[in-house]
């Protein structure tokens, strides 16, 4: 069957522009992933040094004999 050779080369256009917004799409998911990660952490790290700075201060009691 003979198609036009405009055709062929707009549904190859067609196919490139799906194939670079699927690729978009998932660098976006992939960079929101990471950043909520980095997100948990940095909480989890805060989280931390105020235990271990609330440690070092909480005032300490001598066991009474």
């Amino acid at each position: 069957m003979f198609t036009h050779p405009c055709i062929g080369s707009e549904l190859a256009r067609e196919r490139q522009r799906e194939i670079l917004a699927y690729a978009e799409q998932q660098r976006r998911a992939r960079r929101c992933r990471a950043e909520s990660r980095a997100t948990r952490h940095a909480k989890r790290r805060g989280r931390r040094i105020r235990r271990a700075l609330r440690a070092a201060t909480w005032p300490r009691t001598e066991p009474q004999a």
